[in-house]
């Protein structure tokens, strides 16, 4: 009895073995299956094969690979949740595979889901901290969401790990440039370029740097570069440099006639025939056209404008060539009556009221007006104090 029943065990331990094989057999068949339409785009059934073959083996030696198949095709099919916990059961199934870490920290950090990346990728660091891709994807969560310290002291040690590696080096200039240490930056992009020519994105991030240090001509020289590698990124960088170049006036002009070039001592009754009655006023326009688009909060507020006498400070020199100025002499209201912008045109319009004088005889100097601007364009950029204001003497100063 005791012999049979001791048969029986042994002969149920041996059928073990041949089982799992059989299950590992078809686990593989499924992966397979699921490669293949996971390749013709048919994601619904690759994402069937492919949990078929983890519930046939999920102890295989190719469960980490089908996992992450399995979760390819869900977040094809945009069912992001599934995908997450797909990785968290194989997690559960696996607590020491930082692979499966780093992979769910991935997923998360593609969602923008980064203090849960973060946790994922400090485990997988935990586990395996030899990894050089583990410590580098906790460097860039740690850069993303402005731990820009602690991504500096993880690349460093990536670094010491691979000290020859293209990836490390750009990720560092990525992380100076953002700490504002372009010169630091442009040295770690320019050591990445230097072992890999055709480092479209090392170049980019170099262009984006010069441009930061307002070096327009270093930068111009990568969007060259990149237009030969890549017209997208070529495209990116020019774009972010005229956001990145200070505004400028180009062009002054007054649509209604304002003389700006007449000088001193011009009646107002050259200016208007209305203006020869005493008292009188009469409101004129002066456009302005800008470099780039500008903010048209700051704009259109009158406040960020004014209309002073040349005080010889600028090329204009001196309101009236420095003579004393009369009397009689016309005063203009330093803030504008209005301003409209034509966010298309880029023009500004300011409207000024000009007053004649008790007496009908009041005098201006026109070419000595000068009409400044302090405001900003649409990126938050102050204007280019060389061209931020415009006389009729000197034109844009």
């Amino acid at each position: 009895m005791n012999s049979i029943g001791n048969n029986n065990i042994y002969a149920l331990f041996a059928a073990i073995p041949r089982q799992q094989a059989q299950l590992d057999v078809l686990a593989g068949s499924a992966l397979s299956r699921g490669i293949d339409l996971y390749q013709k785009g048919n994601y619904e059934g690759a994402a069937t094969e492919f949990r078929r073959s983890i519930g046939l083996a999920p102890y295989s030696a190719d469960i980490g690979n089908t996992t992450d198949f399995l979760v390819q095709s869900l977040l094809r099919l945009n069912r992001t949740d599934e995908a997450v916990k797909t990785y968290q059961d194989a997690i559960r199934l696996d607590p020491t595979n930082d692979s499966l870490h780093l992979n769910l920290g991935n997923v998360y950090f593609s969602l923008g889901r980064y203090s849960e990346a973060r946790a994922e990728y400090v485990e997988a660091v935990r586990i395996d901290p030899a990894s050089a891709l583990n410590r580098y994807s906790l460097g860039q969560v740690q850069m993303q969401s402005g731990e820009l310290a602690a991504a500096e002291a993880t690349f460093r040690t990536v670094a010491a790990q691979s000290p020859r590696d293209e990836n490390v080096m750009f990720a560092l200039g990525q992380t100076y440039r953002r700490m504002g240490r372009f010169t630091e930056a442009t040295d770690q992009l320019k050591a990445a370029l230097s072992l890999d020519g055709s480092f479209s994105y090392a170049r980019l991030e170099l262009g984006f740097s010069y441009a930061d240090m307002k070096d327009f001509g270093q930068a111009q020289d990568q969007v060259d570069a990149l237009a030969e590698e890549d017209g997208s990124l070529a495209l990116e960088l020019s774009s972010y440099i005229y956001q990145r170049r200070d505004p400028r006036m180009l062009v002054a002009y007054s649509p209604d006639g304002f003389p700006s070039s007449s000088g001193p001592g011009t009646g107002l009754t050259e200016l208007d025939p209305s203006l020869s009655t005493p008292g009188a006023s009469h409101e004129f326009t002066m456009n302005f056209i800008f470099s780039k688009e500008m903010d048209a909060a700051t704009v259109t507020n009158p406040a960020y404008w004014n209309i002073t006498r040349s005080d010889g400070r600028d090329v204009g020199s001196l309101y009236n060539w420095g003579l004393p100025v009369a009397e009689t002499e016309a005063l203009i209201d330093r803030i504008p009556l209005r301003v409209v912008y034509d966010q298309d045109e880029q023009t500004a319009t300011v409207t000024f009221r000009v007053t004649q004088n008790a007496s009908g005889d009041a005098t201006l100097d026109p070419s000595h007006l000068v009409f400044r601007f302090l405001g900003r364009d649409a990126y938050g950029f102050a204007m280019d104090s060389s061209a931020d204001q415009y006389s009729g003497i000197s034109l844009i100063v």
